[in-house]
């Protein structure tokens, strides 16, 4: 036998949503028959001139990628008005999270989050050897960051706040989260998540990219795997001062973004008109649903993302086993919850009518 440390062999492994494939072979049908709605993707492919961007990169796919990003760092510092050096780049923002934590972890340190919040804080501090301490949500599901400021003890090396948060869709305002940030002690790392930035409509929110270019204790997250379209080609960013980024970076492996994908997000950028028009038929599909779940009197959450969060009996593992009999795949999570990543006007009809098929069947 292997001897792997307990604390890894005590991770239950990350379990992503299941293949389209998959669930054909189950159920007996052709895959063209399923709906994936459980993952949180886009419904749309990649933007206009991505595909071509990438085609064109592939015969140099002999050399290594550029270490240092430079065509994508600059493409991004001058859309996101950014300094390039503020930039970091990564595997996706799930892996800048393991870089994180590995590089402010160990034996005798703690992080603090909130729970239910994105499973890889907890997967990702068992990695690095330090304690999670996880705090429970309000009861309208949001970040009870007052609570989480309590909780930070003086071994305390990194804070998250997913915000919006996955898989709730709850955001917390910029006035309660700049007021948080400014209780955290300087040597502790408050990461911000804002991995679902772009699908915001709450005025009250803001990005706190802000805070990241003042105070070198705070980094924020996004990807290009949710409005843009890159999931597969696993991309994202973080942004903090220099300083702090010349630290973290200590604990990534060199290459860790492939050429394809820094071709594909730069190609991405430059786009405001397809990002609007994305974000608004997301918006007009998140209406839908929540006034769908109110009108049957589903309990959910007030989502500010391209997913919605409801409750149905106390099985989740059983409801997600009955919406995919009938062809919609969704993510069931703890409690009864489930989570419904919201997709085309036709994706979103076709999981109205199994809800109502599984409601009629409670």
């Amino acid at each position: 036998m292997l001897r792997i440390r307990p604390e890894i062999a005590s991770i239950r492994p990350y379990v992503p949503g299941r293949h389209l494939d998959d669930v054909a072979r189950e159920i007996g049908v052709n895959p063209g028959e399923i709906i994936k709605l459980a993952s949180n993707e886009s419904p749309e492919g990649p933007f206009p001139g991505v595909a071509e961007a990438v085609a064109k990169a592939i015969p140099n796919s002999n050399r290594y990628p550029d270490n240092d990003i430079f065509d994508l760092r600059g493409a991004l510092a001058e859309a996101s008005n950014v300094p390039r050096d503020c930039l970091w780049f990564g595997c996706g923002s799930t892996s800048l999270i393991s870089h994180v934590a590995m590089a402010l972890g160990g034996s005798g340190t703690s992080a603090v989050y909130a729970w239910p919040s994105f499973v890889m804080y907890r997967i990702a501090s068992r990695w690095a050897l330090t304690e999670s301490i996880e705090v429970p949500l309000t009861d309208v599901h949001v970040h009870d960051l007052d609570a989480m400021s309590d909780a930070i003890r003086d071994d305390t090396t990194v804070v998250y706040v997913c915000n919006p948060n996955n898989p709730t869709g709850t955001v917390v305002s910029a006035q309660s989260l700049n007021g948080f940030i400014e209780s955290i002690p300087p040597d502790v790392l408050v990461v911000v998540d804002e991995a679902y930035h772009d699908f915001v409509a709450d005025p009250a929110y803001e990005s706190a990219i802000p805070q990241a270019l003042q105070r070198p204790n705070v980094l924020v997250l996004r990807t290009f795997s949710k409005i843009y379209s890159l999931a597969a080609h696993r991309i994202g960013f973080g942004v903090s001062l220099p300083g702090t980024i010349s630290e973290l970076i200590k604990a990534q492996p060199p290459f860790s973004v492939g050429r394809l994908a820094q071709v594909a997000a730069a190609a991405s950028l430059g786009q405001p008109e397809e990002v609007r028009r994305r974000t608004e038929a997301n918006a007009a599909g998140r209406r839908h649903l929540l006034g769908v779940l109110a009108e049957r009197g589903v309990a959910h959450s007030e989502t500010q993302t391209n997913f919605v969060y409801c409750q149905l009996g106390d099985d989740s593992a059983a409801m997600a086993r009955a919406f995919t009999a009938r062809g919609v795949i969704i993510r069931p999570m703890s409690g009864g919850w489930i989570r419904v990543t919201i997709g085309t006007d036709a994706e979103n009809r076709r999981f109205v009518t199994a809800l109502d098929s599984v409601l009629s069947s409670l």
